[in-house]
């Protein structure tokens, strides 16, 4: 007769067994869990990594195409330049890769206000600075030059909530933005702002006293606003000293800033409009500065002789903006180089800047 065998573990016994095999069955879980994402996130890295490539190679491929048809251009149109070239005839449109696409936009850097223009003309040795703390009732606009009471007018475009940047405010812009650029410590005008002003914000930091390197610089200027900031960055840049503007191809809300010298205001939208149909009309660009303010709509409203604000206006361009976009996998990417096209050594030369994911 079997006699029937009883289990040698009491029921507590029986109960830590089976927790600590819920323990073990949790702990493997959670190891594989943990690997398997480990694994995903290395292999989704690794992805990234593979279409990051791919997207600077198109991208840096777009690029060698834009300095190649900058080159040429030059060589077969000379150095007056315009918006019907075809470097800009070519921009916004796509070409097909094997992982998707690669475009991107030209744009001629000299169609923006330069900001470096904005500093003061160099005086001769031994001369005191008109413009440094103005005989209060001598009128301020009488000692701006050219670009400078353009920079007056552009700034008076721009609408905020309360309404147009008002006249007074933009004269005190342009003071600090003066002082920014200029080498001393004196304050310009009665809105400037130099090293001490700067040095007591929080947090402090050192004033350029040079030529601005980058847009961005100008969002610490004293008077700006963000508000105010975010409207000029598409229609400003931070070319070298002595860069001026194309009439041929200068944004057409830059054109309110083109007025008599007298006039402090900028020109209507009406006023514009007929600048922008007599630019229409010269279908190759103006061959000069001359020949666009010697136009019908140009001397009517800009004037003529000592009323004419000539200055930092020319018909060529050296640098340009390539905006370039990508798509790899799943996701568009994108960049923005600068690029010089003059002579090095008498030798024609399209040559990268720098590049950036911002603004310049």
């Amino acid at each position: 007769m079997t006699s029937q065998i009883r289990p040698r573990y009491p029921q507590r016994e029986r109960g830590v067994i089976l927790i600590m095999a819920l323990l073990i069955v949790v702990l493997v879980t959670t190891v594989v869990v943990s690997v398997s994402w480990r694994f995903q996130l290395s292999m989704l890295r690794n992805e990234n990594r593979w279409h990051g490539a791919q997207a600077r190679a198109y991208m840096e491929g777009g690029e060698q195409l834009v300095r190649k048809i900058l080159f040429e251009d030059r060589l077969e149109t000379g150095e007056v330049d315009h918006l019907g070239e075809v470097w800009m005839q070519i921009s916004g449109q796509p070409m097909q890769t094997d992982e998707g696409w690669v475009g991107g936009n030209i744009e001629d850097a000299h169609s923006r206000f330069n900001l470096n223009l904005l500093a003061d003309k160099p005086l001769v040795p031994g001369q005191n600075n008109p413009n440094t703390n103005p005989n209060r009732n001598q009128d301020p606009w009488e000692l701006l030059n050219d670009d400078q009471r353009r920079f007056v007018r552009l700034l008076q475009t721009i609408e905020l909530e309360s309404g147009p940047v008002q006249y007074q405010t933009a004269m005190e812009i342009v003071d600090a933005i003066r002082d920014w650029l200029d080498a001393d410590d004196q304050v310009s005008g009665f809105g400037g702002a130099e090293a001490d002003y700067y040095q007591d914000q929080e947090p402090p930091f050192p004033i350029t006293n040079g030529p601005m390197t980058s847009v961005s610089e100008l969002s610490l200027i004293k008077g700006m606003t963000p508000e105010i900031y975010k409207q000029l960055v598409p229609l400003v840049f931070a070319l070298p000293e002595g860069e001026g503007m194309n009439i041929n191809t200068l944004k057409p809300e830059l054109l309110p800033m083109l007025n008599r010298k007298s006039q402090t205001l900028p020109l209507t939208p009406d006023e514009v409009k007929l600048l922008e149909e007599e630019r229409a009309q010269a279908t190759e660009g103006f061959k000069s500065a001359e020949e666009f303010f010697s136009g019908v709509n140009a001397r009517t409203l800009l004037g003529d002789g000592t009323e004419v604000e000539t200055g930092s206006l020319g018909v060529g361009s050296r640098y340009f903006i390539f905006a370039a976009e990508t798509l790899t996998g799943e996701q568009v990417r994108r960049a923005k180089t600068l690029l010089f096209r003059g002579e090095i050594n008498g030798i024609n030369h399209v040559h990268v800047v720098r590049r950036t994911d911002a603004n310049f």
